[in-house]
């Protein structure tokens, strides 16, 4: 008696080819045999080094050390997305004057690479959806040599499960309103829920208030509008915030998104490229699980490819990291880094420094977009 055809839908899903259904439909039906056996063995182990295959080259973001496609950052690595074909035109035809680099001071004497480790691209196919599960309260042993750059990198602990990516568990405003945003408006000129720290965005957007004011902005992780109403009272024009919580905005100037909307809209052409960007005390959350997201050892360092191509050529980055006070790189797992000399070259490949504006535990780096400039 021949095998029910229902037993073989599971290979369909499995994507097996139909050589193999015709192996393993001999097995189930001739099973009696010796023959049928070895056939079997065989079958089997093919099924099993394909699954293999198929389950291991999906993460393959969370392996990426350097990518050397001959087609890095072009349309023909992610066919059909209007944004990478504009790109490419961008780059080519866009005159960019440069910021003269501020003095830094004991900042690191650190350079960014001229260019991220990775393709374009695959930045943009970085896990953007919740993990649905509780974050490991260790680094995977998989992960742990490019959470450390090759071993660079100190790793402590701290732990946090704190998954709302795309929810709104623990957030403290899920709707930001009118006034809400105006009573940030006074209050942000005195104080931060980062005290000092969150002021040097004040400092920095009146110092660089040409590239600010009427200007469009998106401001990357953002529980509170604290951040989006200094950029208001800077005179910005509207502003989008990519946070990992569901956020709704009555405000007519701020829009919100979660990070999956943003990539989907912004590689469909539904976005154009900002003229600024804001981020603060959130990059260094990227990818270490804590807030629901997928653990990934390059997660700030696709953001900020990602970055490159979401602000316009020339454009502005206004971003807070956190350091210690020896400027040590350090992974806290799984709170946040703490950026040195180590990974900041990293994080800033592709941008030029313009600026530091420092603070006690938060510096506030001032970047330029090289990406796109003739």
């Amino acid at each position: 008696m021949g095998a029910d055809p229902k037993h073989h839908t599971w290979m369909r899903k499995a994507g097996l080819r139909s050589p193999l259904q015709r192996l393993l439909g001999r097995v189930l039906a001739n099973k009696s045999t010796a023959l049928s056996w070895v056939l079997f063995l065989v079958a089997a182990i093919t099924i099993c080094t394909s699954t293999l295959l198929v389950v291991r080259s999906r993460p393959a973001y969370l392996h990426q050390q350097a990518d050397t496609e001959e087609h890095q950052g072009t349309s023909e690595s992610y066919p059909g997305s209007p944004i990478l074909e504009s790109f490419l035109r961008r780059r080519s035809d866009t005159s960019c004057s440069l910021l003269q680099q501020q003095p830094l001071g004991d900042f690191p004497k650190v350079k960014p690479l001229s260019e991220p480790g990775f393709s374009f691209t695959s930045a943009w196919l970085k896990p953007e959806y919740p993990s649905g599960m509780t974050p490991p309260k260790s680094i995977p042993e998989l992960y742990k040599e490019q959470f450390t750059l090759g071993g660079k990198i100190k790793i402590s602990s701290w732990y946090f499960d704190q998954a709302y990516l795309g929810g709104t568990k623990d957030l403290p405003e899920t709707r930001w309103t009118v006034e809400t945003v105006n009573q940030y408006k006074k209050s942000t000129l005195r104080d931060t829920k980062y005290g000092s720290d969150g002021l040097n965005i004040n400092t920095a957007l009146r110092k660089y208030n040409e590239f600010v004011k009427d200007k469009r902005g998106v401001v990357i992780g953002s529980e509170s509008p604290w951040v989006e109403a200094m950029a208001l009272r800077a005179g910005s024009g509207p502003l989008l915030t990519v946070e990992f919580g569901k956020i709704i905005s009555d405000h007519p100037m701020l829009s919100t998104m979660v990070p999956g909307e943003f990539t989907e809209s912004f590689l469909n052409g539904e976005i154009e490229p900002f003229d600024f960007a804001i981020s603060f005390s959130s990059l260094e959350h990227d990818g270490l699980g804590r807030y629901g997201d997928v653990v990934n050892p390059i997660g700030d360092l696709q953001s900020m490819t990602k970055a490159l191509s979401y602000v316009k050529p020339g454009g502005l980055f206004f971003l807070g990291l956190m350091y210690n006070g020896d400027f040590k790189d350090e992974v806290v797992w799984n709170a946040h880094r703490m950026y040195g000399p180590v990974r900041l070259p990293h994080v800033m490949a592709g941008w030029h420094l313009a600026d530091v504006i420092k603070g006690d535990t938060q510096h506030l780096l001032v970047l330029q977009n090289k990406n796109g400039c003739a």
